[in-house]
């Protein structure tokens, strides 16, 4: 019978394996120089993951829990309700600053491999559309963003990273993103009407 697992040691490789995607790509990312940056080996790995699909897919996990830690934290920061149009600009201040072009090119790294590859991959093109509803209950937003506003939300801030990645016309793509912001301040002003007691 397999021994299990150590849980806390599979976390610390995820995380120290996100720092190192972080740094150096995926491009053709092998375990032995991975296991050998993180001071194990390719067989751990395997032991912990049970293949290089698998933890990518943990990768692609890691950098999302940390996402949703900072989501959390501003979520917090706030003296007043935030908004939908709130959230879309401070999150698009910090990803399309300069510092956080790596993972957002990871990102759209893992969303190629799951692309060529769907079965190795599963939910990392599907997940991220399950986001927009947790973020609006989180937010206390009253009528929950329905399938359409999300696709959009989706969609639109894909599209506006990617073309950032591939220009780096910074201001071009954040007049874009404010026009997003100001198309769903119609979308808040309509949750608030239809809930006039919930703020």
């Amino acid at each position: 019978m397999a021994r299990p697992t150590d849980p806390g040691i599979r976390a610390r490789l995820r995380e120290q394996a996100v720092d190192y995607v972080m740094t150096h790509g995926i491009g053709d990312l092998a375990l032995r120089p991975l296991a050998k940056a993180l001071k194990t080996n390719a067989r751990m790995l395997i032991y912990h993951f049970g293949s290089r699909e698998e933890l990518l897919r943990e990768i692609l996990a890691g950098l999302r829990d940390r996402e949703s830690g900072r989501v959390a934290q501003w979520l917090k920061s706030g003296s007043k309700p935030r908004t939908m149009p709130d959230f879309l600009r401070w999150y698009w201040r910090r990803v399309s600053a300069p510092p956080a072009r790596s993972a957002v090119r990871l990102v759209f790294e893992l969303y190629a491999l799951a692309l060529r590859n769907p079965r190795d991959y599963p939910g990392v093109l599907e997940e991220p559309l399950a986001f927009w509803p947790k973020l609006v209950k989180a937010m206390g937003i009253p009528s929950e963003v329905d399938e359409t506003e999300a696709t959009l939300l989706l969609a639109a801030l894909r599209g506006l990273l990617l073309d950032l990645c591939a220009t780096s016309d910074r201001r071009r793509t954040s007049a874009g993103l404010d026009l997003l912001a100001r198309l769903f301040e119609g979308v808040d002003s309509r949750h608030a009407r239809a809930h006039p007691d919930s703020r």
